[in-house]
């Protein structure tokens, strides 16, 4: 199995390139070839364009776009297995060895680790707050005291934002690559992230494979994507999380065998949701007003479009919610805000919720003050917006609320801020 390390080469990683190759050096894995993008002009040191497994593809102009890059770089490769390799980072000298024991399994078609990271001056480690449901371990390289950070198992849970998402090192099969159309050129950054969802998409957790070993080290300077281009960095991971995240839990409950409910669902149901509705024709017939039909833990995704604000009791809404959803469940929700006219305008509407009304139910300090609630939910996304034209026109908000279920053993280590 040959190995294709990729790595597009950018003037302000240039100085760190000669300690890349050197980590190719000592890999204990030696069917590999390195695939090198220089980009803006940059010229490949000679020692490693002397070297045969380096082949050197430069771009007829310069390009912004990593994706871009990427695809260009592994549109070249010849290898069976595509490895991401950034030009100033570093990969521990078993990496390739485990990522081709990794794709000895022909069901494996993305594989990642856990990295570590420093600071090119000094090797202080950097590590993540436990907050935000890091662990870390201690490792070495080279004499160097550091830390590794664990990533977590596939999930749609840790793929929604790539802050949990799998960091490097990051590997596709190549036949896998291609079928999913590999890095979207048009993507300035995020390409990454939204690599990875097209993945579980198509493949689900079954696909991916964590190896639980610090196999890349990855450098921090001042030059870094991260620092330099954060904002359209966090911009970019929020629009990926609003356009997936129920795809990507409607795919793990499929794959778990757990339930799709859209509740007062009864028109204008979502498809492949069973209905939970007093009217004619709901899949499950039911007054959410009352305890609903519904066994515990048997839900994966818990769709509520529109329908909080006409039932009595929000905090019995929220229990039996969270009563049914499986542990790591998705509820998601949709409702009016009191922010703008539609909380009010319907004479129907019994209930009224903006961003604030979801504290309660997601944070500690809030929920003390509603003792009759005995759910946990961890706030994903909640945000206030129109969505479309027609919705602004006449200044009807909506709040979206993302929220999943904090049940064992998916609270025992939430990727992700969750303070109840």
């Amino acid at each position: 199995m040959k190995l294709s390390v990729f790595t597009g080469v950018h003037g302000p990683a240039l100085p760190y390139l000669m300690e890349a190759y050197k980590s190719l050096q000592e890999q204990t894995y030696t069917d590999w070839e390195w695939i090198l993008v220089p980009n803006g002009g940059v010229s490949i040191p000679d020692d490693i364009a002397a070297d045969p497994h380096v082949r050197i593809h430069p771009l007829d102009e310069p390009v912004v776009g990593v994706g871009q890059i990427k695809a260009f770089a592994c549109a070249r490769a010849h290898g069976d297995v595509l490895v991401e390799l950034d030009a100033d980072d570093i990969l521990a000298a078993e990496c390739l060895e485990c990522l081709a024991e990794a794709f000895d399994d022909p069901s494996v078609q993305f594989a990642y680790s856990n990295d570590v990271e420093f600071h090119h001056d000094t090797w202080e480690p950097h590590t993540y707050s436990e907050s935000f449901g890091w662990k870390t371990r201690p490792t070495e390289y080279e004499g160097h005291a550091l830390f590794e950070n664990i990533a977590w198992e596939p999930s749609p849970q840790m793929m929604r934002f790539v802050f949990w998402a799998p960091d490097h090192v990051r590997a596709w099969r190549r036949t896998a690559y291609n079928a999913l159309g590999g890095h979207n050129a048009k993507f300035a950054v995020g390409d990454d992230h939204d690599l990875m969802v097209r993945t579980y998409l198509t493949y689900g957790a079954r696909g991916m494979k964590h190896i639980d070993r610090p196999l890349y080290l990855y450098r921090i300077h001042g030059a870094n994507t991260v620092k330099t281009q954060n904002a359209e960095i966090q911009t970019a991971t929020r629009r990926i999380a609003l356009a997936s995240t129920q795809l990507l839990a409607e795919r793990w409950s499929h794959d778990e065998g757990l339930r799709l409910l859209d509740i007062g669902g009864g028109l204008n149901g979502a498809q492949g949701y069973e209905t939970v509705d007093l009217r004619e024709g709901a899949d499950v017939y039911a007054d959410l007003n009352d305890d609903w039909p519904v066994d515990d833990s048997s839900v994966g995704v818990l769709r509520a479009s529109h329908v909080l604000e006409h039932l009595h009791d929000p905090i019995h809404a929220m229990n039996e919610a969270y009563r049914i959803l499986a542990p790591g469940g998705f509820f998601l929700i949709e409702v009016p805000s009191t922010d703008g006219r539609g909380a009010f305008q319907d004479p129907t509407h019994v209930s009224f919720y903006n961003n604030n009304s979801f504290w309660y139910y997601t944070e500690r300090q809030y929920a003390a003050f509603i003792p009759a609630y005995t759910g946990r939910f961890q706030a994903s996304l909640v945000m206030t917006h129109f969505p479309g034209p027609w919705w602004k026109d006449h200044n009807i908000s909506v709040v979206r609320a993302d929220l999943i279920a904090l049940k064992s053993p998916y609270d025992i280590r939430p990727p992700g801020g969750a303070s109840i």
